[in-house]
């Protein structure tokens, strides 16, 4: 699986490094092929049908979600994996395309993309725009220098402090949120660092520049078991929603056919395997759904 633009110049570095090893790693056993279901195959768009591929906007720096490999060029992680096992049940090849978070929703609106996953957060405003096809329950929680881990412990403690979000995210919202909070308090403002990526939030984190990051806990928890106790991951996970693969709204046959798909691996176990390989199973959902977030 490797992205049709040019990834390999966001390779990462340094205390950003992954490999598929230390995420799970590609050593552990995948699940197994799938078998094509004629039945969800018909569900599919003549487009899809007549080109034999999904066309999915991905993101490539979200471990172990989704992350390059260490060729910089291959697509590894959780999403990926479990759309590549989606598409063998429909009978499809999958091919991902680099995209910025908040890139994604109008990406799908216009057909630029058939699908699209990149932990997005099933959400009320959101389903407003497009549909959500539910595949792992998530949370929110902080990411901070160890000398931090006493001082910055709950949104609340990040008054007068420097905390970096991701671009177009809820936990942008909740920065500035949070901001508001402080100012009706009389406490000093929440200085709000927006980075297009991960990588930026992580960097400002390691080199100082930010106090905390507001991430996805799958994430945070990542980044901090690679910080070799560098970055902790403080106080209690909150907001918990599931993540969705994105499908425009005008599409109902295809979201269908992918909650079906899905949960076709739920039932036969390979989405068991997939999330455990990732060390992701504490997000598993017992069950598939279309717009299952928060009402």
């Amino acid at each position: 699986m490797r992205f049709t633009q040019a990834a390999a110049a966001f390779g990462l570095a340094g205390l950003l490094s992954v490999t598929a090893c230390s995420a799970g790693g590609t050593s552990q056993a995948a699940a197994p092929a799938q078998q094509k279901s004629q039945e969800l195959y018909g569900l599919l768009p003549d487009k899809i049908k007549k080109s034999g591929t999904l066309n999915i906007a991905a993101g490539h720096n979200y471990p172990p979600l989704v992350f390059l490999d260490t060729d910089n060029k291959t697509v590894i992680g959780l999403e990926p994996e479990l759309m590549k096992a989606i598409g063998q049940v429909l009978g499809v090849e999958v091919t991902f395309n680099q995209a910025s978070f908040d890139s994604l929703i109008a990406g799908v609106q216009a057909r630029r993309y058939d699908l699209a996953i990149q932990a997005m957060l099933d959400k009320p405003e959101r389903r407003e725009k497009v549909t959500f096809v539910d595949y792992f329950k998530t949370s929110s929680s902080l990411l901070v220098q160890d000398k931090d881990a006493q001082t910055v412990r709950s949104l609340e403690d990040l008054c007068g402090k420097t905390t970096a979000v991701e671009q177009g995210t809820a936990q942008a919202d909740d920065a500035e949120q949070q901001n508001k909070k402080c100012a009706a308090a009389g406490k000093p403002a929440v200085q709000v660092l927006v980075f297009p990526d991960t990588v930026g939030c992580l960097q400002a984190v390691s080199t100082g520049r930010a106090n905390a990051f507001i991430g996805g806990t799958p994430t945070i928890t990542y980044q901090a078991a690679q910080s070799g106790g560098r970055m902790k991951q403080v106080g209690q996970p909150y907001r918990f929603l599931p993540y969705g693969i994105l499908v425009n709204k005008e599409d109902q046959t295809l979201a269908e056919a992918i909650q079906k798909a899905l949960q076709k691996l739920m039932d036969n176990g390979s989405y068991a395997k997939i999330l455990s390989k990732w060390q992701m199973s504490s997000g598993s959902l017992d069950k598939a759904a279309i717009n299952g977030g928060e009402s």
